[in-house]
């Protein structure tokens, strides 16, 4: 592999290959690859001696030092495009490392009081994220893209530490925390050595080297319904709590009720989709395209052409026009779904039972929503707090919640 810059492409990369190729006919003997970059910028603009912004590695080292440095340049833009170098990301790196580094010392004297032998079901969503995680930075470091890498191992894997003891009220597991620590020390090494070391052998208290330890193993391959329940508890939890937020007062005996003393809740589940609706799913089965184009363009006359193609379609034409409009609607939000998860969105049924879900995670839906009780209902069921066209906006994986008072 050669390493080279973007602007090498049209004159000398170009004469490496034909160079190669006139003197030796074997092609085994040619460049097998090269890895071509972008120009480097500082906060989005060209480095220039005359704008005062031109940054040499030294400078940047001393600055904001060598890791969090590396951490910036590996989230900069990987490939031809140009990569930019934030100095508020560098700093910001600077107190998440520091962040970081007093979380997992108070966290491991903490951890003989963890949990050990139990394990919950916010246990196994959290290792199956864990193992997606450590698979899609091992990809991204394979294919040398360290930004994505970096996201996996730095950005989400913060994310998914801070949901965990989040959801869980801080009951975690002591055998996770520590796996959670362990592996990030080791796959974030690549990009901040200095850091996992210190990580790896003064706080973790290991004898070896960071750098000298193998790639860590997921204890199996990720299970495809526990991400999908992850997946739809969060997003469940961020609509309940927009509309815990947005939710009007109601006004009892002429003073207006606050959003707290709203204690009560009702979620409503729908088992499955109403009849138009799969067969809505069924047509988008059909015509959405499974590879779409990148092009922003293309992709909007993709959606135009089938909408139309939904809108013309017998099934949208034998629906009454009230219906067929609901009909339309639901297609675009299908079809955005679709353009977001994929294939998975356009699924007739969920691959687990919502209401039981949401039923096991009662108490930690209570405890985020701040509320004392909870009915978890089917959207079918009537409610004297919820109107019926709240409970039938409710779609499988997308319940719908009403708040009230005990009054």
């Amino acid at each position: 592999l050669r390493c080279s810059g973007k602007d090498l492409i049209q004159n000398h990369l170009t004469m490496c290959l034909f160079n190669h190729a006139a003197i030796w006919e074997d092609s085994s003997q040619w460049p097998r690859s090269f890895y071509c970059n972008g120009h480097v910028l500082v906060d989005s603009e060209k480095m220039s001696k005359s704008k005062g912004n031109f940054l040499t590695l030294e400078e940047a080292i001393n600055s904001y030092s060598a890791d969090a440095t590396r951490i910036v340049c590996a989230d900069s833009g990987d490939g031809l495009q140009d990569a930019n170098f934030s100095r508020q990301m560098a700093a910001n790196t600077i107190l998440r490392l520091t962040a970081l580094l007093d979380w997992a010392e108070e966290t491991l004297s903490k951890l003989p009081k963890m949990r050990r032998d139990s394990r919950t079901f916010l246990d196994d969503i959290f290792e199956n994220e864990l193992d997606s995680l450590i698979l899609r930075a091992h990809n991204a470091y394979s294919r040398m893209l360290f930004a994505d890498a970096l996201k996996a191992v730095w950005f989400d894997l913060d994310v998914l530490r801070s949901q965990y003891f989040i959801l869980t009220g801080g009951d975690v597991n002591q055998h996770l925390v520590r796996r959670l620590l362990e592996n990030q020390a080791v796959i974030l090494s690549p990009i901040a050595p200095h850091f996992c070391e210190h990580l790896w052998g003064e706080v973790l208290g290991k004898e070896t080297l960071v750098v000298q330890e193998k790639w860590p193993t997921v204890s199996q391959v990720p299970d495809t319904i526990l991400k999908r329940q992850y997946e739809v508890l969060q997003a469940s939890l961020r609509s309940f709590r927009l509309e815990r937020t947005k939710a009007p007062k109601k006004k009892t005996k002429g003073k207006a009720v606050a959003e707290n003393e709203k204690n009560h809740a009702a979620i409503f589940v729908a088992g499955s989709y109403r009849p138009y609706q799969q067969e809505i799913l069924r047509l988008l089965q059909v015509l959405h395209p499974q590879n779409g184009s990148d092009d922003l363009e293309e992709k909007k006359q993709q959606e135009k052409d089938i909408m139309r193609q939904i809108k013309e379609s017998e099934v949208v034409k034998a629906l009454p026009k009230h219906h067929a409009k609901q009909a339309m609607a639901f297609a675009s939000f299908a079809l955005k779904e679709a353009q977001e998860r994929g294939d998975e969105a356009l699924e007739l049924t969920l691959p687990f039972d919502e209401t039981r879900m949401m039923k096991h995670l009662e108490e930690v839906i209570k405890q985020q929503l701040s509320v004392v009780d909870l009915e978890i209902l089917d959207s079918s069921q009537e409610h004297p707090h919820c109107p019926a066209s709240k409970r039938e906006a409710a779609l499988p994986g997308k319940p719908q919640i009403v708040f009230f008072s005990d009054e």
